[in-house]
């Protein structure tokens, strides 16, 4: 395996899966930044994920990773398929032009080294702006619809892991019990 495949399989199940929340909580942090990583707010949404799962008392860890879905390179397919479904969601014939929008993700480059830059960001969120109720709708309606299916595949996910390895330890346990009995037995037997 790759080292960044490790790192992540140790980040998740050290950080994640071992802590002390309980699967609610940390299927809650899962949702929530699901939620968060489709708005429109790439740059701050790190900082607005962490703080919404401290106020919904949600595993804050956990968001940290799942919020950088959306990035330079990513939010464009992203965003442009969000502003679809809330174009057809709104369905306002007043809104901005499906050409339109393709024609200012066409322009912008997310692959030049300007995103290290404040104008970049700056740009991005005019970008943002134009795109209106739109992207915003579409959006909220694709983050929910991902925070939902995350929370319960989650929960069942850390339910599952959790009480596979209480059957390991128990195992565990039970041969070293075993084992010390035989021991134990071994020791008494007369010679």
């Amino acid at each position: 395996m790759s080292r960044i495949v490790l790192r992540t399989r140790k980040f998740v199940v050290g950080n994640v899966l071992h802590a002390n929340d309980t699967p609610h909580q940390i299927a809650l942090g899962v949702a929530l930044a699901m939620f968060i990583t489709f708005l429109p707010i790439v740059g701050i949404q790190t900082f607005v994920a962490v703080g919404v799962a401290a106020l919904f008392r949600a595993n804050k860890a956990v968001c940290i990773p799942i919020v950088w879905i959306t990035n330079p390179f990513t939010i464009w397919p992203i965003y442009g398929a969000c502003w679809v479904i809330g174009h057809w969601a709104v369905a306002d014939p007043g809104a901005v032009g499906q050409h339109e929008v393709l024609a200012h993700l066409q322009a912008v480059d997310a692959t030049t080294t300007s995103f290290f830059e404040l104008a970049y960001w700056k740009g991005l969120l005019d970008q943002m702006l134009s795109f209106g109720v739109e992207l915003w709708v579409g959006c909220a309606l694709v983050g929910v619809i991902f925070a939902v299916i995350s929370y319960f595949f989650a929960l069942w996910g850390v339910v599952r892991y959790r009480e596979k390895r209480r059957q390991r330890i128990l195992r565990r346990e039970l041969l070293r019990s075993h084992a010390r009995s035989e021991k134990v037995s071994r020791r008494s037997e007369p010679v």
